[in-house]
């Protein structure tokens, strides 16, 4: 009976921690949609990996030595993952609504997830998630092309991410410490940061002074607590679970750009999100038939999500 309250508990704390991660990100967006007019979006994105990556660095002081080559080149990838994401996000915010970029974003994971689907009565759910998609991209004034490729990109990033962090599990050594995880993340930032530095470095001479604390917050929010937050909410949960759990972030990306942003969607946008949403759950869900544990041990290495799991 402790036993089964325990868990519980953990299960409702890892889904409040994924909920701060979701909404960080998403806040992030909206402070650094702000800047997009002077600092441009890849500006904007580069000056906040930079932050990211200096204050990530002091934190953690992560462990560069003792790694292998294959280590090395998973976190290379890794990294250029992350920055290819958030560059083309920013990308597509400057050109779509906020709900739009996360929903077209959040197809790279749920096209994986759907590979994983074996019976063909099944494919019901990604058909859905297709019409939901038909319903988003439809010719609006609201929704330029150019925005839609973007965030299209963005999911292809995120599908690599989720799957390079796997590869990251894998290869690393079983006797790593706890904070193994933090400090692959830190190193990941820092190759993001050296990736997007020529964007920064061309923004610099348009920053002002009053943009220091919105890049600040952004940074810390968009980037340090949202990747620490995921880490942490499958610790608590697993895996699958948080991957579930993101299937809703579209929802509430739409409903944080209509009380932030004044983005109002029309209701058939609005349908769409909500088919992507209910068929990337599902299809997760279903996808998800190898069995693994309801809770994570506290001295397994933390990962972030894997869809395809």
């Amino acid at each position: 009976m402790r036993t089964s309250r325990t868990t519980l508990r953990r299960a409702l704390l890892g889904c409040g921690v994924l909920l701060i991660a979701s909404t960080s990100v998403q806040v992030a967006a909206v402070i650094s949609h702000g800047m997009f007019d002077r600092l441009g979006p890849l500006g904007v994105s580069g000056l906040r990996f930079a932050i990211a990556a200096v204050l990530a660095t002091a934190i953690i002081r992560p462990r560069l030595t003792g790694r292998t080559r294959a280590e090395w080149f998973a976190l290379l990838a890794y990294g250029t993952s992350i920055a290819a994401m958030n560059v083309c996000f920013h990308v597509a915010l400057d050109f779509v609504p906020l709900g739009v970029a996360i929903t077209i974003e959040f197809l790279g994971p749920f096209l994986v997830a759907a590979l994983g689907v074996r019976r063909p009565r099944l494919v019901i759910f990604p058909l859905l998630g297709l019409g939901g998609v038909a319903l988003i991209a439809r010719p609006t004034p609201e929704i330029n092309p150019i925005g839609l490729v973007a965030a299209a990109v963005a999911g292809v990033s995120l599908a690599a991410y989720t799957l390079l962090a796997e590869r990251i599990g894998r290869t690393a050594p079983d006797d790593r410490p706890r904070a193994a995880a933090l400090h692959d993340l830190t190193i990941a930032v820092i190759v993001a940061a050296l990736l997007t530095a020529p964007f920064g470095v061309a923004a610099l001479p348009s920053v002002e002074p009053g943009d220091l604390p919105p890049l600040g917050m952004a940074a810390v929010l968009g980037v340090l607590i949202a990747f620490a937050c995921d880490m942490l909410a499958v610790r608590l949960t697993s895996a699958r679970t948080v991957a579930v759990l993101f299937s809703f972030d579209p929802a509430l990306a739409a409903i944080i750009g209509m009380l932030l942003l004044g983005q109002m969607l029309d209701p058939l946008t609005i349908a769409g999100i909500v088919l992507v949403c209910v068929a990337g759950g599902a299809t997760i869900h279903v996808a998800s038939s190898v069995p693994e544990p309801a809770v994570v041990g506290d001295d397994a290495p933390a990962q972030p999500p894997k869809p395809d799991q």
